[in-house]
Protein backbone atom coordinates (compact mmCIF):
# COMPACT_ATOMS: atom_id res chain seq x y z
CA UNK A 1 0.00 0.00 0.00
CA UNK A 2 2.98 2.72 0.87
CA UNK A 3 4.51 1.67 -2.45
CA UNK A 4 1.38 2.59 -4.51
CA UNK A 5 1.14 6.24 -2.59
CA UNK A 6 5.03 6.90 -3.00
CA UNK A 7 3.99 6.02 -7.17
CA UNK A 8 1.18 8.37 -7.36
CA UNK A 9 2.88 10.96 -5.47
CA UNK A 10 5.62 11.00 -7.28
CA UNK A 11 3.81 10.87 -10.46
CA UNK A 12 1.63 13.80 -9.23
CA UNK A 13 4.80 15.67 -8.19
CA UNK A 14 6.03 15.69 -11.72
CA UNK A 15 3.65 16.69 -13.45
CA UNK A 16 2.67 19.87 -10.80
CA UNK A 17 6.35 20.74 -11.45
CA UNK A 18 6.98 20.65 -14.95
CA UNK A 19 3.12 22.70 -15.19
CA UNK A 20 4.66 25.25 -12.19
CA UNK A 21 8.22 26.01 -14.53
CA UNK A 22 6.30 26.51 -17.99
CA UNK A 23 3.85 28.97 -16.85
CA UNK A 24 5.35 32.53 -15.61
CA UNK A 25 3.23 34.62 -13.49
CA UNK A 26 3.09 38.64 -13.35
CA UNK A 27 2.24 40.57 -10.55
CA UNK A 28 -0.19 43.52 -10.92
CA UNK A 29 -0.85 46.70 -8.45
CA UNK A 30 -4.07 46.73 -6.78
CA UNK A 31 -5.87 48.86 -4.26
CA UNK A 32 -9.86 49.03 -3.12
CA UNK A 33 -12.67 51.55 -3.26
CA UNK A 34 -15.37 51.76 -0.68
CA UNK A 35 -18.91 52.65 -1.62
CA UNK A 36 -19.63 55.49 0.91
CA UNK A 37 -23.61 55.98 1.09
CA UNK A 38 -26.90 54.80 0.01
CA UNK A 39 -28.45 50.93 0.00
CA UNK A 40 -24.91 49.17 -1.30
CA UNK A 41 -22.68 51.75 1.14
CA UNK A 42 -19.29 49.69 2.42
CA UNK A 43 -19.27 47.55 -0.53
CA UNK A 44 -15.70 47.56 -1.38
CA UNK A 45 -14.49 47.51 -5.24
CA UNK A 46 -11.11 46.11 -5.92
CA UNK A 47 -8.59 47.85 -8.49
CA UNK A 48 -5.49 46.19 -10.30
CA UNK A 49 -3.59 47.97 -12.71
CA UNK A 50 -0.09 47.36 -14.51
CA UNK A 51 0.82 46.90 -18.05
CA UNK A 52 -0.43 44.10 -20.92
CA UNK A 53 2.35 41.85 -21.98
CA UNK A 54 4.35 41.71 -19.22
CA UNK A 55 7.33 41.80 -18.39
CA UNK A 56 7.97 45.14 -20.09
CA UNK A 57 10.40 46.07 -22.63
CA UNK A 58 10.99 49.57 -24.49
CA UNK A 59 10.62 49.90 -28.50
CA UNK A 60 13.78 48.26 -30.34
CA UNK A 61 13.29 48.58 -34.21
CA UNK A 62 13.43 45.22 -35.81
CA UNK A 63 13.27 43.42 -32.29
CA UNK A 64 10.50 44.48 -29.91
CA UNK A 65 7.22 46.67 -30.78
CA UNK A 66 7.27 47.61 -27.31
CA UNK A 67 3.76 47.82 -26.98
CA UNK A 68 2.57 47.55 -23.54
CA UNK A 69 -1.17 49.26 -22.60
CA UNK A 70 -1.92 50.53 -19.76
CA UNK A 71 -4.74 48.13 -18.28
CA UNK A 72 -7.23 48.38 -15.20
CA UNK A 73 -9.30 45.75 -14.12
CA UNK A 74 -12.69 46.56 -11.64
CA UNK A 75 -14.55 43.78 -9.86
CA UNK A 76 -16.70 43.26 -6.68
CA UNK A 77 -14.05 42.69 -3.65
CA UNK A 78 -16.51 39.95 -2.22
CA UNK A 79 -17.61 37.80 -5.51
CA UNK A 80 -14.95 39.09 -8.19
CA UNK A 81 -17.54 39.56 -10.23
CA UNK A 82 -16.62 42.39 -13.13
CA UNK A 83 -17.21 46.03 -12.95
CA UNK A 84 -19.00 47.39 -16.25
CA UNK A 85 -19.90 50.83 -17.27
CA UNK A 86 -16.88 52.53 -15.57
CA UNK A 87 -15.63 56.19 -16.92
CA UNK A 88 -11.84 56.50 -16.55
CA UNK A 89 -9.01 58.69 -17.87
CA UNK A 90 -5.34 58.70 -16.95
CA UNK A 91 -2.73 61.45 -16.64
CA UNK A 92 0.70 59.34 -17.82
CA UNK A 93 4.58 60.25 -16.22
CA UNK A 94 7.62 58.99 -17.64
CA UNK A 95 11.13 59.42 -16.00
CA UNK A 96 14.11 58.11 -18.62
CA UNK A 97 15.75 56.96 -15.46
CA UNK A 98 15.65 56.26 -11.62
CA UNK A 99 17.76 59.76 -11.61
CA UNK A 100 15.61 61.42 -13.44
CA UNK A 101 12.97 60.52 -10.89
CA UNK A 102 14.93 60.89 -7.72
CA UNK A 103 15.58 64.77 -8.81
CA UNK A 104 11.45 65.02 -9.17
CA UNK A 105 9.58 67.12 -6.48
CA UNK A 106 6.16 65.93 -8.09
CA UNK A 107 5.24 63.51 -10.95
CA UNK A 108 4.36 66.81 -13.21
CA UNK A 109 8.52 67.05 -13.22
CA UNK A 110 8.65 63.95 -15.05
CA UNK A 111 11.08 63.71 -18.69
CA UNK A 112 7.30 63.83 -20.23
CA UNK A 113 3.58 63.73 -19.14
CA UNK A 114 0.61 63.01 -21.18
CA UNK A 115 -2.95 64.36 -19.63
CA UNK A 116 -6.68 62.69 -20.27
CA UNK A 117 -5.43 60.03 -21.91
CA UNK A 118 -9.52 57.49 -22.05
CA UNK A 119 -9.17 54.37 -21.02
CA UNK A 120 -11.54 52.62 -22.61
CA UNK A 121 -13.62 49.58 -21.79
CA UNK A 122 -12.56 46.06 -23.64
CA UNK A 123 -14.69 44.62 -25.91
CA UNK A 124 -15.52 41.07 -25.04
CA UNK A 125 -14.37 41.72 -21.64
CA UNK A 126 -16.47 42.89 -18.47
CA UNK A 127 -14.76 44.68 -16.08
CA UNK A 128 -11.06 45.41 -17.90
CA UNK A 129 -10.47 48.75 -19.34
CA UNK A 130 -7.23 49.14 -21.16
CA UNK A 131 -5.26 52.40 -23.39
CA UNK A 132 -2.68 51.24 -26.14
CA UNK A 133 0.84 52.67 -25.96
CA UNK A 134 4.39 52.26 -27.29
CA UNK A 135 6.60 52.00 -24.66
CA UNK A 136 10.41 53.42 -24.07
CA UNK A 137 12.68 51.96 -21.69
CA UNK A 138 12.23 53.87 -17.91
CA UNK A 139 9.74 54.79 -15.56
CA UNK A 140 6.20 54.64 -15.81
CA UNK A 141 3.59 56.29 -13.33
CA UNK A 142 -0.13 56.58 -13.88
CA UNK A 143 -2.60 59.16 -12.11
CA UNK A 144 -6.10 57.17 -12.48
CA UNK A 145 -9.15 58.98 -12.55
CA UNK A 146 -12.91 59.53 -13.40
CA UNK A 147 -16.06 57.25 -11.93
CA UNK A 148 -16.50 53.69 -11.31
CA UNK A 149 -20.39 52.01 -11.40
CA UNK A 150 -21.22 49.21 -8.72
CA UNK A 151 -24.15 47.47 -10.73
CA UNK A 152 -25.25 50.36 -11.57
CA UNK A 153 -26.54 50.86 -8.01
CA UNK A 154 -24.20 53.43 -6.65
CA UNK A 155 -21.37 55.56 -8.58
CA UNK A 156 -17.69 55.86 -6.95
CA UNK A 157 -15.32 58.38 -7.82
CA UNK A 158 -11.55 57.36 -8.10
CA UNK A 159 -8.55 59.55 -8.46
CA UNK A 160 -5.38 57.64 -7.54
CA UNK A 161 -1.43 57.51 -8.43
CA UNK A 162 0.77 54.59 -8.76
CA UNK A 163 4.30 54.17 -10.10
CA UNK A 164 6.14 50.85 -11.04
CA UNK A 165 8.40 49.49 -9.42
CA UNK A 166 12.38 49.16 -10.27
CA UNK A 167 15.25 47.48 -9.97
CA UNK A 168 17.46 50.53 -9.88
CA UNK A 169 15.86 52.33 -6.70
CA UNK A 170 12.40 52.94 -5.15
CA UNK A 171 9.62 54.43 -7.32
CA UNK A 172 7.28 54.62 -4.87
CA UNK A 173 7.58 58.49 -3.26
CA UNK A 174 4.48 59.86 -5.69
CA UNK A 175 1.97 56.72 -4.79
CA UNK A 176 -0.89 57.32 -3.30
CA UNK A 177 -1.98 55.53 0.02
CA UNK A 178 -3.72 51.77 -0.43
CA UNK A 179 -1.45 50.52 -3.05
CA UNK A 180 -0.56 47.13 -2.49
CA UNK A 181 1.85 44.81 -5.03
CA UNK A 182 3.50 46.04 -8.10
CA UNK A 183 4.20 46.21 -11.81
CA UNK A 184 7.19 46.26 -13.27
CA UNK A 185 9.18 48.98 -14.92
CA UNK A 186 10.25 49.14 -18.46
CA UNK A 187 13.62 47.45 -19.57
CA UNK A 188 15.83 48.01 -22.29
CA UNK A 189 15.68 44.42 -24.23
CA UNK A 190 19.08 44.71 -24.76
CA UNK A 191 19.90 43.97 -21.99
CA UNK A 192 18.37 40.71 -21.77
CA UNK A 193 19.43 39.61 -25.28
CA UNK A 194 23.21 39.95 -25.11
CA UNK A 195 25.34 38.46 -22.81
CA UNK A 196 28.67 40.78 -21.99
CA UNK A 197 31.45 39.78 -24.11
CA UNK A 198 33.08 37.79 -21.38
CA UNK A 199 30.52 35.51 -20.95
CA UNK A 200 30.38 35.24 -24.98
CA UNK A 201 33.63 33.77 -24.75
CA UNK A 202 33.51 31.69 -22.54
CA UNK A 203 30.56 29.80 -23.85
CA UNK A 204 32.03 29.83 -27.90
CA UNK A 205 35.52 28.31 -26.22
CA UNK A 206 33.58 24.72 -25.60
CA UNK A 207 30.23 24.79 -27.93
CA UNK A 208 29.78 20.92 -28.16
CA UNK A 209 29.86 21.02 -24.01
CA UNK A 210 27.14 23.89 -24.06
CA UNK A 211 24.80 22.72 -26.85
CA UNK A 212 25.07 19.43 -25.20
CA UNK A 213 23.65 20.79 -21.50
CA UNK A 214 21.09 22.39 -23.21
CA UNK A 215 20.33 19.47 -25.55
CA UNK A 216 20.20 17.59 -21.55
CA UNK A 217 18.50 19.76 -20.06
CA UNK A 218 15.19 19.89 -22.25
CA UNK A 219 15.33 15.66 -22.97
CA UNK A 220 14.90 15.82 -19.47
CA UNK A 221 12.27 18.06 -18.71
CA UNK A 222 10.22 16.47 -21.66
CA UNK A 223 10.94 12.98 -20.77
CA UNK A 224 10.35 13.63 -16.84
CA UNK A 225 6.52 13.27 -17.45
CA UNK A 226 6.25 9.92 -19.18
CA UNK A 227 8.87 8.19 -17.42
CA UNK A 228 6.97 8.83 -14.55
CA UNK A 229 3.99 7.59 -16.30
CA UNK A 230 5.41 4.58 -17.39
CA UNK A 231 6.49 4.13 -13.66
CA UNK A 232 3.74 4.54 -11.98
CA UNK A 233 1.81 1.72 -14.66
CA UNK A 234 4.85 -0.70 -13.95
CA UNK A 235 4.53 -0.65 -9.99
CA UNK A 236 0.58 -0.69 -10.13
CA UNK A 237 1.07 -4.21 -12.16
CA UNK A 238 3.43 -5.35 -10.41
CA UNK A 239 1.50 -4.59 -6.67
CA UNK A 240 -1.21 -6.16 -8.67
CA UNK A 241 1.01 -9.62 -8.91
CA UNK A 242 1.87 -9.97 -5.30
CA UNK A 243 -1.29 -8.89 -4.03
CA UNK A 244 -1.70 -7.14 -0.32
CA UNK A 245 1.48 -7.68 2.09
Amino acid sequence: MIAKQAIVLAFTLGILTTAGAAVPAFAHAHTSLFVEDGPVAGKEIEVVLGHTNEPTYGVRPGIHDGKHGLEVSLSDAATSLPLTGATLKADKYYFRDIASFEAADSPEDADAVENGITVGAVFGEAGQYMTRQVQQPGIYGYRLYGNVSYFGVATVPIDTTVFCRSADGDTGKFNSEGWGGSFGCTANIDDSRFPERGAVKRVSAQPEQQTSTVVQDNASLLLGIPIAAVAGVLGWRSLRKKGPA
